[in-house]
């Protein structure tokens, strides 16, 4: 191939790429919903949150605060020095959810359930009646279990990158339906929350993706009361994990690609993305984001954040009772009922690489909680077929 070729397909692919990560506001019609503009400063009316919170509180595990260490290569299988490649820095951060439990339609339609619950609040209250805060919650608490509920739909899925970036990106489909009216996810994102709130980037932090290296899910549901605490709590544990910015770099600052995505909350992108990393970083981020002289959103890992890095549904027999399957009981906690299973061959039946997987991913949560002295270990992948 010739200089001249090699240089116009690279200029094809730079313009392909601009395109696609470019804003929102730039590549889709700027909207407004005014009938979600008002809210009443003085309210004390509260949004019922609760089902949000059975389903959070059962089905995510909390990794904790990231300690920035990578994870091993794992082993290459014998009769071969092929080994299976994987964003070792990122490897085991994030929150999980646990998407491999959720198998049946009965147990699918509970989570769609929830997704409908929050979409007939509207139509029973009007959202201007709350504080601007409570409806936050709400537009936050809607995205997440919305974009929860279409990955239950697709899984197994390895990684979410083709189905939420792109000309088909699920981010700008019409699944939310508010009576009349069908929103995309980047709808409530950039037409409702952006409008409302002042194009806050500390909302950013509050819109699940569902892969490793976007912000995390909580085990809480968003509220009036908690809301900007979690939202700054998301915020922090970003910045300062591998997910968010690199601090082994040297005259760069690497930062997520996540930030790319939403860089029209950062107009002065280098300059502004800094002031807002430094508002978050500890000491030793803080130094890395001060002597760095421009910003690279080069960070990527698009696998789902599920427990066990699966391209298949894993596990064998599941409780009969489909509301407790995914957690919508307080005492069926699905995480603590896995960690179990993993250790005592229970009814969920862990292959040994499940097993392990788990087991290490339960490791690094208690080295990063500080709970007990332990060695940090890779987490194996699971087969590709």
């Amino acid at each position: 191939m010739s200089l001249f070729k090699l240089v116009s397909l690279l200029i094809k692919f730079s313009c392909l790429f601009l395109l696609l990560s470019a804003p929102k506001y730039l590549l889709a019609e700027d909207k407004a919903y005014p009938q979600f503009s008002g809210y009443s400063p003085k309210s004390k009316l509260l949004i019922n949150f609760e089902p949000v919170n059975i389903l959070l509180e059962s089905n995510v595990l909390d990794m904790g605060p990231s300690r920035r260490i990578n994870a091993k290569l794992d082993k290459p299988p014998i009769g071969t020095k092929l080994r299976n490649v994987f964003p070792r820095a990122t490897h085991n951060e994030s929150n999980r959810f646990t998407y491999e439990l959720i198998k049946s339609p009965k147990q699918k339609s509970l989570v769609n359930d929830v997704k409908k619950y929050l979409e007939s609040l509207p139509d029973k209250k009007s959202l201007n009646l709350y504080s601007r805060q409570e409806q936050l919650a709400y537009w936050l608490n809607l995205y997440n279990i919305t974009l929860i509920n279409e990955i239950v739909k697709r899984y197994p899925i390895v990684s979410l990158e083709k189905i939420l970036t792109g000309p088909d990106s699920l981010l700008d489909k019409k699944l939310v339906n508010i009576g009349s009216l069908q929103l995309s996810l980047s709808d409530i994102q950039y037409g409702i929350l952006d409008k409302n709130y002042s194009k806050e980037p500390l909302i950013i932090y509050g819109l699940y993706q569902g892969y490793i290296g976007s912000p995390n899910i909580n085990k809480k549901a968003f509220s009036g009361k908690n809301v900007y605490k979690l939202l700054k709590n998301n915020a922090t544990d970003f910045v300062n994990s591998n997910r968010g910015t690199n601090i082994d770099s040297l005259n760069s600052l690497e930062v997520s690609s996540y930030y790319a995505r939403n860089a029209d909350y950062f107009p002065n992108f280098s300059n502004d993305l800094k002031l807002h990393l430094l508002q978050f970083a500890d000491e030793t981020t803080q130094e890395i984001i001060n002597k760095s002289d421009k910003i690279e959103p080069i960070i990527n890992n698009w696998a789902i954040a599920d427990l066990f890095g699966s391209k298949r549904v894993f596990g064998g027999a599941m409780s009969t009772n489909s509301a407790a399957s995914i957690g919508m009981s307080r005492n069926y906690a699905l995480t603590d009922k896995v960690t179990k299973d993993a250790n005592t061959g229970g009814e969920f039946r862990l292959s040994p690489k499940e097993i392990t997987r788990l087991k290490e991913l339960m490791k690094v949560r208690a080295k990063n909680y500080g709970e007990t002295s332990v060695t940090i270990t890779d987490l194996e992948l699971q087969d590709e077929n």
